[in-house]
C-alpha cells in the first residue's frame, strides 16, 4: 500500500512538473494562421469539363455578372450585387434558375406579373432560390455589403463569354435580346 501512494505522489509530481513552463520576460506572440486563397481565372471554361472551388470563383467575383461555363444546355454565372442595386425584375419563359447566395443577404422577390410579386423572402449566406421559368423575378441587396452569388440556367440565357461588368451593362444587354 505504502509502494502504491508512493508510485501515485512520485507520478503526480512528475505530470505536475512536465505541464509547468518557465516564465519568458519575453512573450511569444501566437501563432497566425494565414488562409491562403488561390486566386481564380475568370473565362468561360464552357462547354469543356469542369471542377472548380465555385465558393471561391463567387467570393472573389467582383463584376455584376460573369460567365463561368456555358454549356449546350446549361449555364453558370458569377454575380455581385452592390448594396441597394437589384438584379433587375426579369422573366424567363423556358428557363429555370438556381441561384445561391454565398455572401449577403437581401429579399428575392417572384410573382406570376410584373405587379404581382407576392412571393418574397429574405435570402442570406447559403440559401438556395429556385425559380421557375414563367415567374418575373427580381433579387434586391438591401444591406450594406456586396452581395455575391452563382447562377445556373437550364437553358443557358447569356452568350459564351459573357462578362457585364456593371448592372447597367446587364440591363443594356437584356434590353439587345
Amino acid at each position: 500500500m505504502k509502494r502504491k501512494l508512493l508510485f501515485l505522489g512520485l507520478a503526480s509530481m512528475l505530470m505536475s512538473a512536465s505541464c509547468v513552463q518557465p516564465q519568458s520576460e519575453e512573450r511569444q506572440p501566437a501563432e497566425e494562421v494565414v488562409e491562403s486563397v488561390e486566386a481564380v481565372e475568370f473565362k468561360d471554361f464552357g462547354p469543356d469539363p469542369l471542377v472548380i472551388d465555385i465558393e471561391q470563383y463567387t467570393l472573389q467575383n467582383e463584376t455584376f455578372r460573369t460567365a463561368v461555363w456555358t454549356g449546350s444546355l446549361m449555364q453558370m454565372t458569377v454575380m455581385t450585387l452592390q448594396p441597394g442595386e437589384d438584379i433587375g425584375l426579369e422573366l424567363h419563359t423556358t428557363t429555370d434558375q438556381f441561384l445561391r447566395v454565398e455572401q449577403g443577404s437581401g429579399i428575392v422577390m417572384m410573382g406570376d406579373s410584373e405587379e404581382n410579386l407576392d412571393f418574397q423572402e429574405r435570402v442570406e449566406d447559403d440559401f438556395a432560390i429556385f425559380i421557375p421559368a414563367g415567374k418575373w423575378h427580381n433579387l434586391l441587396n438591401d444591406s450594406d455589403e456586396p452581395l455575391k452569388l452563382y447562377s445556373i440556367y437550364t437553358p443557358v440565357e447569356h452568350p459564351h463569354g459573357t462578362v457585364h461588368e456593371t448592372r447597367e451593362e446587364g440591363i443594356e444587354h437584356e434590353h439587345d435580346n
